[in-house]
């Protein structure tokens, strides 16, 4: 039932990774999944920018990366796991977006930035998502120290009834499954959507009317593997929302479709927003790539 058996999990070293690694590790112990440790060197922090070749074991960088996948390692021995230790050299998301395709999930901590920190450098784990071959889960720093061992009890599956989110309500309900968790589907009306739909009553189907086929959806699917699901359908701005209501559950999972280039610049992604703010720690399955649970 459990749709991930090789999970990755990616560190840099920093306390940011904290939570995503003891989370990674904790749902490993949980489902007998395989464990990867990834950390990249990269490759703008060499002291000879002119080299381009990988750091030697001797450097500092490559041994303060030894340290970092060691560390997980050791707390993976203490929960009974075998992880495989993986330190590679160049641009961090561009490695680990490469390593998720031998994975079924990827794991990853950031600071959750904002603001114009957040536009002049952008975030290594928004950059992954747009590109990963596997669905990536995201723990903001303080997203999971709230107990001792892994809980998921509330899972919230945002869905705009399209099939960018087919695999991620999949996915979803699967883990609910498997850890017994309630879930709650929800769709937002977009507020501009709706205003232009009044403004043209009887033309098309209306936001709130496509809201309720989405949840409905979620629901039926659920009602395959004997779970019940909880409809929520709002008004407002669907990033908006969803981070609102992500203050009351332990887990968000939805699909993206990974926009690159103007229309992401332009537009943003719904789910790079989410990942930015939300309060609970964020699974997000690209459309195309996705894999569907076995």
């Amino acid at each position: 039932m459990f749709p991930f058996k090789k999970i990755l999990i990616t560190t840099d070293g920093s306390d940011k990774t904290g939570p995503s690694i003891i989370y990674g590790l904790d749902m490993a112990k949980v489902t007998g999944a395989e464990v990867t440790a990834l950390c990249v060197i990269d490759e703008s922090d060499y002291e000879d920018p002119m080299n381009t070749a990988s750091p030697d074991s001797e450097s500092v960088l490559y041994q303060q990366s030894m340290k970092a996948v060691g560390s997980i390692v050791d707390q993976g021995k203490a929960k009974g796991l075998h992880v495989r230790p993986l330190v590679i050299s160049g641009i961090p998301a561009s490695e680990i977006a490469q390593a998720s395709t031998d994975h079924d999930l990827t794991v990853m901590g950031t600071a959750g930035r904002t603001g114009i920190s957040h536009l002049l450098l952008g975030s290594v784990a928004e950059k992954v998502i747009r590109s990963a071959n596997s669905p990536v889960l995201v723990v903001h720093v303080g997203d999971y120290l709230k107990a001792d061992r892994l809980t998921i009890k509330r899972i919230l599956i945002p869905t705009d009834g399209s099939e960018n989110t087919t695999t991620a309500i999949t996915q979803g309900i699967a883990l609910a499954k498997v850890f017994g968790a309630e879930v709650t589907a929800l769709s937002v009306a977009d507020q501009a959507v709706t205003s232009r739909s009044k403004a043209n009553e009887g033309v098309g189907q209306s936001s709130l009317e496509v809201c309720r086929e989405a949840t409905d959806y979620v629901a039926n699917e659920g009602r395959k593997l004997g779970l019940t699901v909880i409809p929520l359908i709002l008004t407002g701005t669907p990033s908006d929302e969803i981070v609102k209501a992500s203050v009351n559950y332990d887990l968000i999972v939805m699909g993206t479709v990974g926009r690159t280039g103007l229309a992401h610049i332009r537009l943003g992604s719904v789910a790079e927003r989410t990942v930015r703010q939300a309060k609970c720690p964020v699974l997000v399955v690209r459309a195309k790539e996705a894999k569907t649970p076995v």
